[in-house]
Formats: structure tokens, sequence, C-alpha cells
């Protein structure tokens, strides 16, 4: 109940003509203008009791698409698993990415089960003779993944907002191959006729169609309702707290002791790195990252790269492009010289570095400011580790 049974709602001045108080005022009536404003104040915690039972009821009326979602979610994890493990040991190509026909037709087929199961419409198109839809799910579910690990960043918005375009950009994209849902008239759920909406599926694919129900759990239901993603076998679950990370204590216990075997087997070593001069990192190593688990760097970039070429009596800069080399940049510069230069250098700003980190849930890039973060304790710091036995790493991972 949001309000005081002795409580009186009322029109100002409809009852009792234009007065508050007096002798014919009951105790507890309370204006119409003011209604809102003492609920807030004197019934909070019944206010945010009813929000949560109105996110819990949400939930469980659309349970099919996180029942969905999570079916995508653990299969998608043995892939980027095997991925991780393909480039440990030199096998990762640029198609590694990519989900296989048989890793489609796992999800198509787990996926499919459910639909029929729960009778839902899109049961009919969802089919095993073309999984395009299956693919369209796991990037979505990635994209979701994405979403709810920078949920539950505690601090450093913006570096969230940074982090956010990619994963906004996926869910904006399935949003646009569908269609609003259309207005219908008749009884739902064996209830009184009514107006309500209904999404068609032959103009909405399914992807399209979870990503509204993502739409309206990250802009409804999110400050109330906390998913969130195991760190150890994808399952999207409700947490009871922002840092939680595994879905039991089970996971919680398999990634602990996976990680512990890993460092016990030598296969790792750790590399102390200078954040002023940080050269040291290289595609291939491996960081510890304190909510992340372990990841592999794939791939290191300096975004702020320069050219400083020496001549006789001055000097002359160049910012280096991406995807270029300093000898690149420099023979550029003697084409549109006369003169030759004395000596250069490439002169690199340490703080411009940014690493592609592949963790088994989600791929990350890192800038230098969250890889070497100032004023944090030293358990809230990443560490960074050298493959000395990639064999093993495989084997443990």
């Amino acid at each position: 109940m949001l309000f005081a049974e002795s409580m009186r709602f009322g029109t100002f001045g409809s009852d009792y003509d234009h007065y508050d108080d007096g002798p014919d005022v009951p105790d507890g009536y309370i204006p119409e203008g003011d209604a809102l404003e003492f609920v807030f104040e004197h019934q909070r915690d019944a206010v945010e009791e009813a929000v949560r039972d109105e996110a819990a009821h949400w939930l469980n009326t659309g349970r099919q698409w996180l029942d969905l979602l999570n079916i995508v979610s653990r299969h998608d994890k043995e892939q980027l698993r095997e991925t991780i493990r393909k480039g440990v040991t030199g096998a990762h190509t640029a198609e590694s990415d990519a989900s296989s026909e048989s890793q489609l037709f796992a999800v198509a087929s787990d996926a499919a089960r459910l639909l029929e199961s729960t009778g839902s419409p899109y049961a009919i198109l969802c089919t095993l003779n073309n999984l395009t839809w299956a693919n369209d799910l796991i990037s979505l579910t990635r994209a979701f993944r994405e979403l709810l690990f920078l949920l539950s960043e505690s601090d450093n918005s913006w570096l969230v907002h940074y982090h956010l375009e990619k994963p906004l950009a996926e869910v904006n994209s399935a949003l646009a191959m569908g269609r609003p849902a259309e207005l219908k008239w008749g009884t739902v759920q064996h209830k009184d006729r009514k107006f309500f909406r209904r999404t068609n599926p032959e103009s909405t694919p399914l992807h399209s169609h979870i990503a509204e129900w993502i739409c309206e759990f990250m802009v409804v239901h999110s400050s109330s309702l906390g998913l969130s993603v195991c760190a150890e076998c994808g399952t999207i679950f409700v947490r009871e707290r922002r840092d939680n990370v595994y879905c039991s204590k089970a996971c919680q216990n398999r990634i602990a002791y996976k990680r512990k075997k890993i460092f016990e087997s030598g296969a790792l070593v750790e590399e102390k790195i200078d954040p002023n001069a940080p050269s040291g990192l290289t595609r291939g190593m491996w960081i510890s990252h304190p909510r992340l688990g372990l990841g592999r760097i794939e791939a290191v970039r300096f975004s702020d790269r320069r050219l400083w070429v020496q001549f006789e009596g001055h000097g002359f800069g160049e910012r280096i492009p991406d995807g270029k080399t300093g000898e690149e940049t420099l023979a550029k510069v003697r084409e549109g010289r006369k003169e030759k230069p004395v000596s250069w250098e490439e002169v690199v700003d340490p703080r411009s570095i940014e690493l592609r980190v592949r963790f088994l849930q989600i791929a990350r890039t890192f800038r230098a400011w969250e890889l070497f973060p100032h004023g944090k304790k030293a358990e809230s710091i990443p560490t960074f580790y050298r493959v000395v036995d990639p064999s093993t790493l495989a084997d443990l991972l």
C-alpha cells in the first residue's frame, strides 16, 4: 500500500469550498496537488518496493526473451573461449571471430525449441533452413552483455560513455530492422476486451523485437532491476549487488580454481610496466582485470605518434598517420624537401596508448587512464603477464 489507511485524496476545494483546514476537514486529508509530494516524502520505501515489484512483474512477463538471450549467451561463451585458445596457440585468424555454421546451428536449434515450447509466433519463421536470424541474435546478445557490463561500472561515467558507442549502435541497428508494434483490440489473457499493442513477426525480425525488450529494460527498469552477466558461464541473471559478477557460487569457485591453476602452472609470468614508457605492452600478452578477469591483448596502438626530423639549423615535426610507420612518413617528408635530414626520431606520447583486450564474455578497448589509474588501490589496478607456456595456458582456459 502506498498511502496510510486514514488518508483521503480529493480535488482541492471541490469538497471543502477552497479550505484545507477547519472543523469539517477530516484528519489525514491531502489536497490533490500535494498528494504526490506527500507519498514520496512519507511512503518512499513503499514506493520503491512497488517499483521493484513492477520491474519483477515485467521480467516475469517477458521471461522467454531473457531465456532466449541466455541460450545464445551460453553458446557464444564457448565460441569466444575457443577464439581465445586459438589466439594463445597462434591459430587465430580474421575469420575466428565469426560464428561457424555448426555454432549457428547449435544456437538456432535450442532457440527454435524454446520458441516452439512457448507458443511464440516466431517459431514458424525462425527455422533451421536459414541461420541468418541466429547470427543476428548473437550480435545483439553481445551488445546487450556489453551494456550490462557498463551498467555495473561504479564511476568514470565519461569512460562509460566512450564504451557505449558500439553496443548502442548494434541495438539501434536491430531496432531499425523492425516496425512499431501494431494497435489491436481484443481480450488479453482472458480479461476484458481492450486496446493493446502486438508485434507483427512478418514485419519485425526476432532480434529486432528483442531489441525493443532490451530498450524497455534500459529505459524503464534498469534502475530498479539489476541484470548482470556471469563472467564464467555467460548467464544473464538478476544480481543482488552491483559488484556481483557470478550467477552462482559454483561459477565463482570454478573461475577462481581455473585462475589459480593457470598461475600455479607457470604459464604466465607477471611483467612490470612503466606507465611513462609502456612499450613493454605487446600483442599476445595477458591482462588480469579486477572485474573482467583474465584477457588476452589482441592489439596495441598509440594514437599520438610524431616524427621529428632534424635538418641543418632547424627541425621539423609531423604527425604519423594511423597504420603508417615512421620510415614511411619520413620518406614522404623527403619527397617534399630538397635538403637532406641530419637525423630523425619517432616520438610517442605514452598517454595515447590503447589496448584491445579479449575476455571470455566481451572484447574491450582500454586507454591509458584505465590501464594506469591514479589514486586506486593495488587490487583495483590491472596487472600484466607474458605467456611462457602457450599450450598449457590453452588447456587450462
